[in-house]
């Protein structure tokens, strides 16, 4: 499970900017989430492209560390990021990279495994992402402090289901087990959903406090956790169905 480490550390600023251009706005958040999406996209792209070149080479242990060195260094710049704004654009990028590393591997090996999973996954993210923002501009999905609790509640059982999908493993048939993986995976694509609708609310908040440029980066790398971790959800999803048609 790759889980978003935070959720609203933001920093709104309680002082309001008198010039309107150094104040945080919708657009900024938008521009700002499309470059870390861009960047993740075509390191991605790069990594997925020279694979086949890695796998050739048989240097796995170079490639398994580069992995677990970009899983480690991603995760701690989330945190960086989403702690000091000043700090997010900068962490915003690493991330993206490291990111980028980790989707373009598993996005060829899924390709390789299942034909049109890639398009599959992309596709259904943006379908989540617009279903999402469309509930919650609309007021159907407000967030407040029953919300913040439910998803902090859904956190905590996600990390739950997952350590117990592991060790369930051991013991469970194969059939049984294929229906737990699918049904813990709905479980974390569901609570993946969910977590931008506290990722709509921050940049709503930075928006209307007045809070610095800086918070959009912030809001940014809050918004492209997010959607990396459900479109890695769904290409899972993907590949258990797949393999259980088969």
């Amino acid at each position: 499970m790759r889980k978003n480490p935070v959720f609203s550390n933001i920093q709104t600023g309680e002082a309001y900017y008198d010039n309107v251009e150094d104040r945080a706005s919708y657009k900024g958040v938008c521009v700002k989430t499309f470059i870390f999406l861009g960047i993740t996209v075509l390191v991605a792209a790069l990594v997925a492209f020279y694979l086949p070149q890695i796998i050739a080479s048989e240097n796995f242990m170079a490639f398994y560390v580069m992995l677990a060195v970009a899983s480690i260094v991603g995760f701690i710049s989330v945190i960086v990021g989403r702690v000091k704004e000043s700090a997010a654009k900068y962490a915003g990028v690493i991330y993206s990279v490291c990111e980028g590393m980790f989707v373009g591997c598993i996005s060829a090996i899924c390709q390789e495994l299942v034909s049109n999973s890639v398009f599959i996954a992309v596709f259904s993210t943006l379908i989540i992402f617009l279903v999402m923002l469309a509930l919650y501009s609309t007021g159907i999905l407000r967030v407040g402090s029953t919300f913040r609790k439910i998803c902090m509640a859904m956190g905590f059982g996600a990390i739950a289901l997952v350590l117990f999908t592991i060790i369930a493993g051991i013991w469970m048939k194969d059939a049984q087990y294929f229906t737990l993986m699918i049904a813990v995976e709905i479980f974390l694509l569901v609570y993946g959903s969910i977590t931008l609708c506290l990722n709509f609310n921050e940049a709503d908040v930075i928006v209307k406090s007045g809070a610095s440029k800086d918070a959009e980066w912030c809001v940014a790398l809050g918004l492209i956790v997010s959607l990396i971790y459900i479109y890695v959800e769904v290409l899972r999803l993907v590949i258990l169905l797949a393999k259980n048609r088969d």
